[in-house]
């Protein structure tokens, strides 16, 4: 079974036993940080990638379009070895040099050659930017609903002892007995501390989805 195929500790972890993993708590963090990085490796191909290419009929563009495609799988290995850190998979390619043959006029254009430079400029291209807005998005509707729920009861005392609940939710739970309103309190935030277990295993589950492709990424 080769790297990409072993099953992470997490993927057989219960509903609740993510609670007990560190990394449940390290792949949050790691999950958030797929959003600006994405944005910043899409900037970096989106201004660099024409640019180069569009001097690539001069010597001097020919050679900042060299470093630029050199400088991509330097930067998926840097990214490897953060997932490494943080999911806890490793980089499947650690000895990362392309072989690049020609003269040095012609390396910008048979770097392309390599199916990990063409890898990793797909991913920066494409992949990155719209995977970590993804993610952003879900994990902050997540954590904020989960928070909410359970701050609710906090929230509704505060409001209520300055006179600021809405008119509606006023006149519905203002209907029903004070050991009414005390359950559903308590159901919400019953509710919301369940949802932890939830939000762990989502970025477990995207955070690892992401790991192994970024591992695809790096193999040869």
């Amino acid at each position: 079974m080769t790297v990409e195929e072993k099953l992470h500790e997490l993927e057989t972890a219960s509903y609740f036993g993510v609670l007990r993993y560190g990394r449940s708590y390290t792949n949050v963090l790691y999950v958030f940080l797929t959003f600006p990085l994405g944005l910043t490796l899409f900037i970096y191909s989106a201004v660099c990638l024409p640019l180069f290419a569009g001097l690539s009929f001069i010597i001097f563009g020919l050679l900042l379009l060299y470093l630029y495609l050199w400088s991509l799988p330097k930067i998926m290995v840097a990214y490897g070895y953060l997932t490494q850190l943080f999911v806890g998979l490793p980089v499947p390619d650690k000895d990362y040099t392309p072989k690049i043959e020609g003269t040095f006029f012609t390396k910008a254009f048979n770097a392309l050659k390599d199916k990990r430079i063409a890898k990793s400029l797909l991913y920066t291209l494409f992949l990155a930017l719209p995977y970590g807005t993804f993610v952003f998005s879900v994990m902050t509707f997540m954590i904020s609903l989960a928070g909410g729920l359970i701050a609710a009861p906090i929230v509704y005392a505060v409001r209520w002892s300055q006179g600021l609940l809405l008119e509606w939710w006023e006149l519905w739970i203002h209907n029903l007995p004070n050991w009414a309103e005390v359950l559903i309190m308590v159901a919400l935030v019953l509710l919301g501390l369940l949802l932890i277990p939830a939000v762990l295993q989502l970025s477990n589950k995207l955070a690892i989805w992401h790991a192994r492709m970024i591992q695809k990424a790096l193999t040869r």
